[in-house]
């Protein structure tokens, strides 16, 4: 199957233009069920902790989504990320006859189809979350804001305001570059609400302006509530890197993507703990899930780990990298190492009949593995963290940037620095298109099955072709 990313008008969500029948709660206009906005202000502002728990709702919602576990397909952008790789060539999804098959097959975007209004339901149910919080808290024109508190819950909103209109716009609409002119979709911010799909350069301008106001309020805080679960100034550059990627203003692009890299380290030596855990090195921004908040089998772990109780593993629907993108990886490089059977991996002794019949056992993703199996049972089934940004990603955004900025030795500077802790022996050299071409070709290695396949290729223009891989399903 050969897929051309620009002529796939939106990514899932063809006939999906608007979804107003689903989703008119999300953009009512004059609700009438809540107090009015004066008197909710008033309150909120003279003890602004208070909206804290307004900042907690949106980041549930990152994590589990608006329809909150309806399907078990469906566990907010972790599950997005997931079928956004998986409508592209890196993942191979053989036994695809089960949750994610359609995505797989490019077949789950109709306006009444669940996924489609999942997403949209899920991303204007972030928006309206974020709208409250900047609403109550946003100072008045001429005045700033003193106390840190309110700043950091201001900076976290407009952040993930920000994100959720970075989706919405690229799974509704072509990318940035081919049309800014094109429509995108209805416009909702705390002081006003366009119902129409509103231009694609409306709503970027409308990320820009939430994260410069965003990045303003939380530069210099770090990590200024000793958690990685919350918004901080490394999150917010981070978005911004990508948003400004999109928009083509690459030199802008690469002094966020270092600015968010300034959170974490590298640590090659942590790359085969599963990513289960905000504690990783590299991570700057993810959801800490516990007992509570554990969707279980509706969950990302389940789906991706294939040696664990989930659908991934024990059930057998397991997603594997490509052979195209494997056969492409050193034998010197450790993230060879997340592919290919494991036994030491295998403490369930799940029995790999399909995988070995075909022979596919190399393609075995070791990459994710759930907590309670690295931590021998000491944690909790299907607890695992879900890491929303590491900074490796923008190790290769910045290099790619710096690239496209006609600046070939800092990109390749920035190459060699990520690169040397994933392959001691790694030292390149190349120039030209080689160059450019390799930066992609080593992101797409690092980011496997971490949400950036579709956007890259969507950005780039590129076309995708399964059928240079064994192992993608025929149909």
């Amino acid at each position: 199957m050969k897929i051309n990313m620009k002529s796939i008008f939106g990514v899932l969500l063809l006939g999906a233009a608007m979804l107003t029948a689903c989703s008119e709660d999300y953009l009512e206009t004059k609700p009438t069920h809540v107090l009015d906005q004066e008197s909710v202000n008033d309150v909120m502002q003279a003890d602004p902790a208070q909206v804290q728990a307004y900042v907690t709702g949106a980041l549930l919602n990152t994590y589990c989504g608006g329809d909150y576990w309806t399907s078990h397909d469906d566990f907010g952008i972790p599950a997005l990320k997931l079928v956004t790789d998986l409508m592209c060539d890196d993942i191979a999804y053989t036994n695809d006859n089960h949750f994610f098959c359609y995505d797989y097959q490019m077949d789950n975007r109709l306006g009444n189809y669940r996924r489609t209004s999942a997403a949209w339901n899920q991303f204007y149910n972030i928006i309206d979350g974020c709208n409250t919080i900047v609403t109550m808290l946003k100072p008045a024109e001429g005045e700033t804001v003193e106390d840190d508190q309110i700043a950091t819950m201001l900076g976290s909103a407009y952040t993930m305001r920000a994100w959720a209109y970075y989706w919405l716009v690229n799974l509704w609409q072509h990318a940035y570059s081919v049309n800014p002119d094109a429509p995108g979709v209805p416009l909702k911010n705390e002081v006003e609400y366009r119902a129409e799909r509103v231009p694609v350069k409306d709503i970027y301008a409308q990320m820009t302006s939430d994260l410069k106001l965003a990045y303003g309020y939380l530069e210099g805080k770090g990590y200024y509530g000793g958690s990685k679960g919350d918004v901080t100034e490394y999150s917010a550059a981070f978005i911004y890197a990508n948003v400004l990627m999109m928009m083509g203003e690459y030199e802008e692009a690469a002094k966020y993507a270092e600015k968010a890299i300034a959170g974490g380290s590298l640590n090659g030596a942590q790359l085969m703990s599963g990513f289960n855990s905000l504690d990783m090195d590299e991570v700057i921004w993810g959801y800490v899930v516990n007992d509570e908040t554990t969707g279980y089998y509706a969950s990302l772990f389940s789906h991706i780990d294939s040696y664990f109780i989930g659908y991934g593993g024990q059930v057998g629907y397991r997603k594997m990298i490509s052979s195209e993108l494997y056969d492409q990886i050193k034998d010197t490089d450790i993230r060879k190492g997340w592919f290919g059977y494991n036994e030491n991996y295998n403490l369930l002794g799940i029995v790999y009949e399909y995988e070995e019949y075909y022979g596919l056992t190399q393609y075995i993703s070791n990459k994710f593995r759930d907590v309670y199996m690295t931590t021998m049972g000491s944690a909790s089934p299907f607890t695992s963290a879900i890491i929303h940004q590491r900074i490796a990603e923008m190790y290769f955004v910045a290099a790619e940037a710096y690239y496209l900025a006609g600046n070939p030795s800092k990109a390749q500077q920035m190459l060699n620095a990520i690169m040397v802790t994933r392959d001691t022996t790694y030292n390149c050299t190349l120039s030209g298109q080689a160059l450019y071409d390799e930066i992609c070709l080593q992101k797409r290695i690092e980011m496997w099955m971490e949400g950036c396949r579709y956007l890259d290729a969507k950005r780039r223009g590129e076309e995708l072709d399964r059928t240079v891989s064994v192992n993608h399903s025929p149909v």
